[in-house]
């Protein structure tokens, strides 16, 4: 007789993200690896587990519970793993000291919150939220050849919205400027589009990836109008490198510059802003690689290849993975 699903999966994404967390992969290709070790022939699909955890549709394979479970050593059966309430998964994986819940919730980008609190269900996942620093070449011919070095912020909206909400602010000679707005997911797709900020200054639209723990970049198109240009505000497309950073958004805000060229900026600025940045030169490529592509395209378009932005995310997550096992820093 054929199995079936197991009854009720449920919180697959976040269980997906703690596993992830608590073994120290830095990439769904390293947790896919991991299903293979257990089970060479295992139904753990690459592609598919992508939308396992963005939380976009569930494994359909029973096989792929008892793998998991398999992959983790417990005493609990593979359907057990799909039904349980996520608080118990959790406390099942920090039985006997194996991790501790506020770290791995923390590595995993994951919040509790208690079963009938405003806003959801008994958990709510805010992967993204966080300061990211920003990167993206400057668009005013008085800057020409600097890199914008910006701030994003995203955080938890009111509870009724349900929604994320962004903030981004830049240095211009007048001042911070800042512009804010909700959050859009669809699909592998997220959408910002901010405004409301002082008069004269435009709305800001990004067109990012959407990305799968530890979510320590979003990266992708940045739209908006020239600030400072002799001729009015042009508007222009360029791409944007959104790095996430364990600073506060107030801390990476008062940074905010026009970066000078320079060996290692990039590198350094982050290493300022507390993130363990192990290979500074291979991070400098890959970003020169991503902001200031050669050939890329066509006439009248720029569009992101998948390689450079799973390049660049790799090392992005194993510097965040890496900060995230150093002493924290403390808040300057």
């Amino acid at each position: 007789m054929p199995r079936t699903i197991p009854p009720g999966p449920r919180d697959i994404a976040a269980k997906l993200r703690l596993t992830a967390a608590l073994l120290g992969h830095a990439s769904q290709k390293e947790l896919c690896a991991a299903f293979r070790r257990v089970n060479p022939r295992t139904a753990f699909d690459l592609d598919r587990s992508y939308k396992w955890i963005q939380g976009r549709s569930l494994p359909r394979s029973p096989a792929v519970y008892e793998d998991w479970a398999q992959l983790l050593g417990l005493d609990r059966s593979g359907s057990w793993i799909a039904a349980a309430p996520l608080e118990a998964f959790l406390d099942l994986l920090c039985r006997d000291g194996r991790a501790n819940q506020p770290e791995l919730l923390r590595r995993a980008g994951l919040e509790l919150r208690p079963t009938g609190q405003a806003g959801g269900a008994a958990t709510a996942e805010h992967l993204l939220c966080a300061a990211y620093a920003g990167y993206s070449p400057a668009q005013s011919p008085y800057y020409r050849g600097r890199l914008i070095r910006s701030t994003l912020a995203i955080e938890a909206g009111p509870p009724a919205g349900g929604r994320l909400v962004a903030r981004y602010s830049q240095a211009l000679p007048h001042g911070q400027g800042s512009v804010a707005g909700p959050v859009l997911a669809a699909g592998q797709a997220l959408a910002l589009h901010l405004a409301g900020g002082q008069a004269g200054e435009p709305p800001v639209s990004f067109h990012l990836h959407r990305p799968a723990p530890p979510a320590s970049l979003l990266a992708g198109i940045m739209c908006s109008c020239v600030m400072l240009h002799p001729g009015g505000q042009p508007p222009y497309a360029t791409r944007v490198a959104l790095i996430r950073v364990p600073r506060p958004a107030a801390l990476v805000e008062a940074s905010n510059r026009y970066m000078e060229p320079g060996p290692m900026a990039v590198a350094g600025d982050l290493a300022a802003l507390g993130l363990a940045v192990a290979e500074p030169e291979a991070l400098e490529a890959r970003l020169a690689r991503f902001l200031r592509p050669e050939g890329a395209g066509w006439a009248g378009a720029d569009q992101v290849p998948m390689a450079d932005h799973i390049a660049l995310g790799t090392i992005c997550d194993r510097i965040w993975l890496d900060t995230l096992q150093a002493k924290p820093a403390a808040a300057e």
